[in-house]
């Protein structure tokens, strides 16, 4: 497996209010741009910032690490309940103040990493001039496997079944590997996940602690920053899959719906897997990108 410096990046590990982030930093000094900010889904990793660009070492990005997600990890003895909106924003805030100082960026994420790039916009808004959200949502409660998965970490006896179903997860690559398919339109869509990106997903899932996991579900499933979306005053674009079997496309366009002047796209046949399911996805995130760089650039 090739490992983020050999893909040229750098791995950083910091420790913001007590919590362990990570991030992987590929930042080129000819580039003018804010950098992206990638945030990842709930139970992935680093590891899928890689998909979203046309070409990844062409880019200036920075891939940060969800709470509780590894390499990072919570601080000893966290309360589950502390874990909020302002708490994503503030970690991914605390490191790119490490990273970048009060360089602005572009801040995007991929499902829960799309609630947390929201959640930076509304908390940090200095530091984001733009925001996208990939299939993304603002109330935290799932559909589908997802929302079974919260619905288990409700409940004492749910969590001790749910902790040991993940640690399985990550023992047993078939059933780590189905679970990423689930989240496809329908089971011909599951079944052209490529093999590379299910095999790094793989690879990081191992390394996660199943209890932070668990605590990060049940946390996510009590989340809602609906009422506030109308105060987020960057430049957003909303993506999601028509037929997304975790964060249905209502969710999508009440979230486009909220931001002022958003921009919605809907890939109507497609499930939750942008990297996979949204033909022409990266393409149009750079046209997007660079329609923002033209428009701050004009008098």
């Amino acid at each position: 497996m090739v490992s983020p410096e050999a893909r040229g990046m750098r791995r950083v590990l910091a420790t913001i209010a007590g919590h362990r982030v990570a991030a992987d930093v590929h930042l080129r000094p000819d580039d003018p741009r804010p950098p992206v900010v990638f945030l990842h889904g709930m139970l992935t990793s680093l590891a899928i910032a890689d998909e979203v660009f046309v070409a990844p070492p062409e880019e200036s990005w920075i891939a940060i690490s969800l709470p509780g997600h590894a390499p990072g990890g919570f601080a000893a003895g966290h309360d589950p309940a502390a874990i909020d909106a302002e708490l994503f924003a503030r970690l991914i805030e605390g490191m790119l103040e490490e990273l970048i100082g009060n360089r602005p960026v572009v801040a995007l994420g991929w499902s829960t990493g799309g609630f947390a790039a929201l959640a930076l916009a509304l908390f940090e808004p200095q530091r984001v001039v733009a925001v996208a959200s990939f299939a993304g949502f603002a109330r935290g409660r799932c559909a589908g496997a997802i929302g079974w998965l919260q619905w288990l970490a409700r409940g004492a006896v749910g969590r001790i079944c749910l902790h040991a179903g993940l640690r399985l997860g990550g023992s047993v690559p078939a059933l780590h590997d189905a679970v990423v398919r689930l989240g496809a339109a329908d089971a011909a869509a599951g079944a052209a996940v490529p093999a590379a990106v299910l095999a790094r997903l793989r690879r990081d899932f191992a390394r996660h602690d199943p209890g932070a996991l668990v605590a990060m579900l049940a946390a996510v499933d009590r989340l809602d920053i609906t009422p506030r979306l109308g105060e987020i005053a960057a430049p957003a674009w909303i993506v999601g899959g028509g037929r997304d079997p975790f964060v249905p496309r209502e969710e999508t366009e009440r979230i486009a719906a909220g931001i002022p002047n958003a921009i919605l796209r809907i890939h109507e046949s497609a499930g939750h897997l942008f990297f996979s399911e949204w033909p022409g996805v990266r393409e149009e995130f750079a046209a997007w990108r660079d329609g923002l760089a033209a428009a701050s650039a004009s008098p």
